[in-house]
């Protein structure tokens, strides 16, 4: 076995794993013989010994009032290893904490059926009446019968959050199902719409907020992939600018 190599993949560095064997090998010794011994810089072998003495691997004594170094068992090696896995341990919780608070944290949630599709639009408003403006970007893909549809029985109470959270919706759809969308989207409270006469052929409806983007798709099963994330959220509300500028 490779000693040294074993104790540099240990983390010792290359000098410090030769002053650490050569204080084994002397045993209680000045530092003088351990600069012959690996023939290194004074200083570099005083450095190495400063830390093992700050990581319980060597001690100092003195004799006659010279100073002297003598390695501890070996075993502290093991020890420190336990010692850090204990204060990692320790740590752990909040490290994963910041973790959650890091915006480049990927959610991505897949939800199913009208309870799925109703729960994300629950979310997407809660989200919504967060930002500042309070101000929901919506992409519409597809026709606007298909949104109403997947809501059902349950859009009188849709509408009826939207205005008690003074929630506002922007859309975006193709020229061909505007008039679908006048017709319903249009009516509601604190709505602009417009479209576009080309370029919206996917039948899919993006929810876009400042912290989370939501994909609809209605045909052939109603489901939803709900992603949060600000780094992507960020990027569909630039996406959103950019259409709504060139809509009308």
């Amino acid at each position: 076995m490779d000693i040294k190599k074993s104790l540099i993949e240990f983390g010792f560095s290359k000098n410090e794993a030769a002053v650490y064997l050569a204080l084994l090998e002397l045993g209680t010794t000045q530092a003088g013989p351990l600069v012959n011994m690996t023939r290194l810089h004074r200083m570099k072998v005083y450095n190495a010994l400063e830390k093992f003495v700050e990581e319980g691997y060597c001690t100092i004594v003195r004799k006659k009032n010279i100073k002297m170094f003598t390695a501890t068992d070996p075993s502290a090696l093991q020890a420190n290893i336990k010692r850090k896995e204990a204060l990692v341990a320790g740590i752990l919780p909040n490290l994963k904490e910041l973790q959650q608070k890091n915006d480049q944290l990927v959610d991505v949630r897949t939800l199913v059926g009208h309870e799925g599709f109703t729960n994300n639009m629950r979310d997407i408003l809660d989200s919504t009446a967060r930002q500042k403006d309070k101000t929901m970007r919506i992409i519409g893909g597809g026709r606007g019968i298909d949104f109403y549809e997947a809501l059902g029985s349950w859009y009188e109470d849709y509408v009826e959050l939207c205005e008690n959270m003074q929630i506002k919706k922007w859309l975006v759809v193709p020229a061909m199902y505007l008039k679908e969308f006048k017709q319903k989207f249009g009516k509601e409270k604190n709505t602009e719409l417009r479209s576009l006469p080309e370029g919206l052929n996917t039948p899919i409806y993006t929810r876009v907020t400042a912290e989370m983007v939501s994909f609809e798709i209605y045909q052939p099963q109603l489901f939803v992939i709900q992603i949060r994330n600000e780094v992507l959220a960020r990027n569909y509300m630039d996406s959103f600018e950019l259409l709504w500028k060139t809509s009308r």
